[in-house]
């Protein structure tokens, strides 16, 4: 079985390489070249430059292909929504339309931001979509044409994780600055349900197996505000919380609204894969784990 990847060389493309390499044949493709191993054919270019993504598409022949490339800078989007539309919208248009003709399986990575964030308790599938920026309602687009064939499963989730090259991730940050004692503003009223990018991996690895279709919602079983996970990441990393600043998000004057809440039910998924999902607590002790190891290699 060949699998393709999109974004392979972002933060859970470059997990998803680490793990299914050591299985499959992966095609891969990203602007520049992430991990590399016998078992990964990379292909760089522009994703939206459609000739070169269907010539890529005809060339590797995926089985299954995980579309993760995406904007994540969600104030970016917002000012650049032509971008944002040609990326999570008419890729996802271009891949669909190719997979369905060949009879090959499509997993879209979405998001959990595109309901508005005004209920109290968690979002499942069925609740009505509201997305408040540009940013998700393109990848609310992408979520419609993946859906658009029998063949197509849609994932919405929250992912945190290590990243494999410069930039760096909202977990980094958080870890970098509770380590230098920098002031830190988490948002007490902003709840979402992370998953670990290896988590998330080892989920999608399962569904590569034992293929499921439409949309799910892939996260923590339960929900965690911004601060509170701040908190629960400088206990579990023994370092001090007292300059974690507790602030509302009404406070900031970002360029695109972030809804309140964006916790996911994860009911339909654990049922249908039959599969306990971790909690943000074990979302943390996974990432302590990858810490811990990283520096024994290094030492």
């Amino acid at each position: 079985m060949k699998i393709g990847i999109t974004g392979a060389s972002g933060m859970f493309g470059s997990c998803l390489l680490q793990l299914l390499s050591k299985k499959y044949e992966i095609a891969a493709t990203s602007r520049t070249k992430g991990l590399e191993k016998n078992n990964i054919k990379w292909c760089c270019f522009d994703l939206t430059n459609f000739k070169l993504l269907e010539k890529w598409l005809n060339e590797t022949k995926p089985d299954v292909l995980i579309h993760c490339a995406a904007i994540v800078n969600v104030d970016y989007c917002e000012e650049n929504e032509e971008k944002a539309i040609a990326l999570h919208f008419e890729t996802t248009q271009v891949i669909s339309k190719y997979l369905d003709l060949n009879n090959s399986r499509l997993i879209y990575i979405s998001t959990d931001s595109v309901f508005d964030g005004k209920k109290k308790s968690f979002y499942c599938e069925s609740d009505i979509t509201s997305p408040l920026n540009i940013y998700a309602n393109t990848k609310l687009m992408g979520e419609k044409s993946a859906l658009s064939f029998n063949n197509g499963l849609v994932l919405r989730t929250n992912i945190v994780g290590w990243t494999q090259k410069r930039s760096t991730s909202f977990f980094e940050w958080l870890l970098q600055s509770l380590i230098n004692k920098e002031p830190i503003n988490l948002f007490h009223d902003v709840y979402f349900s992370p998953i670990s990018v290896y988590d998330f991996s080892l989920v999608i690895e399962m569904i590569i197996e034992y293929p499921i279709f439409g949309l799910y919602h892939c996260g923590a079983r339960d929900k965690i505000s911004k601060f509170e996970f701040g908190i629960a990441m400088s206990k579990l990393f023994q370092l001090s919380s007292l300059n974690i600043n507790k602030i509302s998000v009404d406070d900031m004057k970002f360029n695109a609204v972030r809804p309140k809440n964006m916790a996911l039910d994860v009911y339909k998924i654990t049922s249908t894969l039959d599969y306990q999902m971790p909690n943000s607590l074990d979302c943390l002790k996974t990432m302590k784990r990858q810490y811990d190891q990283n520096n024994n290699l290094l030492n």
